[in-house]
């Protein structure tokens, strides 16, 4: 016995215009849920907040030579590039601290902003250092951005840090991030 039913032409496209929907509504849905969610205000406030805590314990160790805190809060591929265009991995940061090469008697911050993403933090700020750099004194002002990474445990950690200096003696040829005045060049 063989069945058939013949179903209307409007019902066949009314039928297929369902399917199509509840399968682009299926597709939708799964590419939402794949999507990390934002986080929500308060909790971006509060990593924030973390996070320029951190920056205090940092500055903090640094005057103090606190490579012990130092070390906790840098991860294991920490790397800085000082404001001369030196590159120091983790243990060669922590040795020039260590070993007075770098010194800080203060480090006061002028301004700081931190930015937030899901798994990173950006700290851009400038500070005015008093101290020894490369074993040369120096009093100068600083903007350096510092990136911070979530470790698997869920702590921040320092991956990068790197610094520009933006004020000193007059042949440095800045000041405060701004080009001195200069002559015109003879070929203009």
């Amino acid at each position: 016995m063989h069945w058939r039913m013949d179903i209307p032409s409007r019902s066949t496209h009314a039928v297929a215009a369902v399917l199509c929907l509840l399968l682009c509504g299926s597709v939708v849905l799964s590419a939402c849920a794949d999507k990390p969610a934002k986080p929500k205000k308060e909790n971006r406030r509060a990593e924030s907040h973390q996070i320029e805590m951190l920056e205090q314990s940092w500055l903090q160790a640094l005057t103090k030579a606190d490579t012990a805190v130092l070390e906790k809060l840098m991860a294991e591929d920490f790397l800085a590039i000082s404001a001369n265009g030196t590159l120091s991995d983790k243990q060669q940061y922590l040795q020039r601290v260590s070993t007075g090469v770098n010194s800080f008697r203060s480090i006061d911050v002028m301004d700081i902003k931190v930015r937030m993403q899901p798994s990173a933090a950006v700290v851009v700020s400038q500070v005015r250092v008093l101290g020894q750099l490369d074993s040369h004194p120096v009093n100068a002002v600083f903007r350096y951005t510092k990136v911070y990474g979530r470790a698997s445990n869920g702590q921040w950690r320092v991956l990068n840090l790197e610094a520009t200096r933006v004020s000193g003696p007059d042949e440095m040829g800045m000041h405060r991030g701004m080009p001195l005045s200069r002559k015109p060049s003879p070929e203009h």
